[in-house]
């Protein structure tokens, strides 16, 4: 029995893939082509990764070991590209490979930990300090995930706190102890920037336990300070950490962050790997070549060729919006499958 694809590159290929993994459990004598030709795959390019259990039941990415897990390797000098969402059709954000940070609340620490000026640089080493004592890796990496992962603010912390512990191999303290129920019902930071002074964050130090107060204190006094001389400069690492410890401070004492979901836990441990992934890396080849592996063929035409699914890719200069095509295009491929596959081994009569 012979099938025709027809549809995008990523779809139809998955569709195949799953068609030919059936049919071979099975021992059935199906053949599965797909209209189009490798060469003229949009590339899907790394370094990124996601959890999607689709494609890397394909092939794509696949870390053994690691489940669901897709990490793709791209050039050193590129930023990761991670979604914490399952499947990754949406959430994508940016985390830095090269020691610079890509959320400018990142860049603002690398900054002032690289200042002439003894101040600026004191303000980073204690922020390095307090992330070393979570058990976190001080990496700008982790710091992107804290200020730019695309879920709800004390999520990005559990995921910032799950990432950076993996990057280290520690533990830490467990940042709630640090709360003492008191903030008030007082509504952490907006999303609109704004200079910061010392009121605006008075709260938020009035929810921290006598062991950090102080010293909490005293890096935003300093801080807020330096942003006055620096005309806001540097105003997002300041911004982001009192919008952060805003959602914290207002949890009661003693309580729990978010748990994790499967997604997000696989890249926050996944994301050592993923920081060290190079090489020149194209997902969608990649899934063309489980496909040819299970015997699947590429046509120029088919004209009884079943129709899976045809979106056509963002511009190869938009990588996350690509990335979110690709990831909808081989879910949709795999449904389309399922769909088929009755009517292959039970046709209608």
């Amino acid at each position: 029995m012979n099938i025709a694809l027809r549809g995008s590159s990523a779809g139809a290929t998955t569709a195949g893939i799953f068609l030919l993994t059936k049919a071979r459990q099975l021992g059935l004598p199906i053949r599965v082509s797909v209209v189009g030709q490798p060469d003229d795959a949009a590339f899907v390019k790394g370094p990124a990764m996601l959890y999607a259990p689709v494609l890397a039941s394909c092939g794509v990415g696949r870390e053994h070991g690691h489940g669901a897990l897709v990490i793709v390797p791209g050039p050193p000098s590129s930023p990761l590209l991670m979604s914490a969402t399952p499947h990754g059709v949406d959430g994508w954000f940016e985390v830095d490979r090269s020691g610079s940070g890509c959320h400018p609340g990142t860049q603002a620490f690398v900054r002032m930990s690289n200042d002439a000026r003894v101040p600026a640089r004191h303000l980073g080493k204690e922020v390095r300090r307090a992330l070393s004592a979570l058990g976190m890796s001080p990496e700008p990496a982790v710091l992107d995930i804290l200020f730019g992962a695309s879920v709800s603010p004390l999520t990005r912390l559990s995921l910032a706190l799950r990432a950076g512990r993996a990057l280290s191999g520690g533990r830490g303290e467990p940042i709630t102890r640090y709360l003492t129920g008191r903030a008030g019902d007082e509504q952490p930071l907006t999303a609109d920037e704004h200079p910061i002074t010392k009121d605006d964050i008075t709260w938020v130090l009035d929810g921290l336990s006598t062991a950090v107060r102080d010293r909490a204190e005293e890096w935003a006094d300093e801080a807020i300070k330096l942003a006055e001389e620096d005309d806001g400069r540097d105003t997002a690492l300041l911004y982001r950490l009192a919008e952060m410890a805003g959602h914290l401070a207002g949890l009661p004492k003693h309580c729990i962050l978010p748990p994790l979901g499967a997604a997000e836990d696989s890249v926050a441990v996944g994301l050592k790997m993923a920081l060290s992934a190079t090489g020149e890396g194209d997902a969608n080849q990649q899934l063309i070549q489980t496909f040819k592996f299970l015997g699947g063929t590429y046509v120029d035409d088919d004209p009884h060729a079943v129709a899976v699914i045809d979106e056509p890719p963002p511009g190869p200069e938009d990588t996350i919006g690509r990335w979110q095509w690709f990831s909808r295009q081989a879910r949709a491929g795999r449904k389309r499958a399922e769909a088929l596959w009755p009517d292959l081994v039970d046709p209608p009569s």
